[in-house]
């Protein structure tokens, strides 16, 4: 009887071929055997590698329930009649009447605000840190109000960072930034008064930041100038500035909706206006005239329509008012349409967030 020969491949072979499979397939092959639990769990530059590899093609839709943490996570990039791309998400380190606001999404992490507390969170693999509450909030006994949040990554440092503004009626922001490594919170000191309020969009709570391009970017209403306007906050020089917005939400009076978002690794800003969407995009970083309308249909019959997200195939996902989600091709041909029940969003925050396996910069402990 003989022996059969078993195939060993080399372990740097091995884990090219594990560094090009999707995180949910990761986390299940992490039972395979201890070495690969340890490479997908705890190996950072594993973890860092894979996610240079999948950032530009994994990006999931988190719809999180406003009166529990409860969390569904969609693919946008697969159909939305995928029912398998679709996963349930616990938060069990939080209270079960913890009411949550969503405060940004950075290289798969989730920054996470409540009355209780405030944390960090990666969805895909669990792991999650309280932060301490900022000193501002502490002192402020609710006589101030959260005007902006916007969650960010320092490559230089390898630091996460949470960017708060505060605001008492028409005194300056307060603005404050925590970092992961320090720590701690600290005041930042800025050159302007920054006459900002919040736009009729964010009412209901601090206007979130889109990070890109090394700032965070908060879509805001000048009551000076009387108009909207982008502002950046710029994390390596500290400060902040303006961008103006397209001209064309001034020459319209009338809109139901509009926010930033991303298109094409470019900011962007999204209008609707009854049945037509408009997509401007700024091809050059804070050139006002290099503002382009990329996208501009009408649509029908979907109602409320409100654009979240670019797919890699080039089309538009975004919700409709009747508690679903829709998929357009930039010349506005609907795709797809599922509803998800009525009322679903109005009792929901959404944020697009990016499958990642990565950790807390190395020396801090996971939660």
């Amino acid at each position: 009887m003989t022996k059969k020969n078993s195939l060993h491949l080399p372990q740097e072979v091995m884990t090219e071929i594990l560094l090009r499979l999707p995180v949910k397939i990761l986390l299940r092959c992490r039972c395979v055997c201890k070495s690969w639990r340890s490479l997908i769990s705890h190996d950072s530059n594993f973890a860092t590698s894979h996610f240079q590899l999948f950032a530009s093609r994994s990006h999931r839709l988190l719809f999180m329930y406003n009166d529990e943490p409860k969390t569904l996570s969609i693919d946008f990039n697969a159909s939305l009649y995928d029912d398998s791309t679709f996963s349930s998400l616990s938060l069990r380190f939080l209270h079960p009447r913890s009411r949550l606001q969503i405060g940004g999404s950075c290289r798969g992490f989730l920054f996470l605000h409540c009355h209780k507390g405030l944390y960090l969170w990666n969805p895909s693999t669990g792991i999650h840190k309280k932060i301490p509450n900022s000193p501002i909030t502490i002192a402020s006994n609710h006589n101030t109000s959260k005007l902006l949040c916007g969650f960010a990554y320092d490559p230089i440092m390898d630091d996460y960072l949470v960017v708060l503004g505060s605001k008492y009626n028409y005194n300056p922001i307060d603005l404050e930034i925590f970092s992961l490594r320090a720590k701690k919170w600290k005041q930042i000191e800025v050159d302007s008064h920054l006459p900002y309020t919040k736009t009729a969009k964010s009412v209901d709570g601090p206007i979130v930041g889109l990070f890109l391009n090394g700032s965070i970017h908060w879509l805001v209403f000048n009551y000076e100038t009387k108009r909207k306007v982008i502002v950046a906050f710029d994390l390596k020089e500290m400060r902040m500035s303006e961008i103006a917005i397209p001209d064309r939400f001034y020459k319209d009076s009338i809109f139901i909706d509009y926010d930033l978002f991303v298109f094409g690794g470019l900011i962007s800003a999204w209008i609707v206006k009854k049945h037509k969407v408009e997509i401007w995009v700024m091809q050059d970083y804070a050139v006002h005239s290099s503002w382009t309308k990329t996208v501009n249909f009408s649509f029908h019959p979907a109602p409320e329509f409100n654009p979240i997200y670019f797919t890699n195939c080039g089309d538009i996902v975004g919700t409709v008012g009747d508690g679903g989600l829709v998929k357009f091709d930039d010349k506005g041909h609907l795709l797809e349409y599922r509803s998800y029940g009525d009322c679903f969003f109005d009792r929901s925050q959404m944020v697009v967030y990016t499958e990642s396996l990565l950790s807390f910069p190395g020396g801090i402990e996971q939660a």
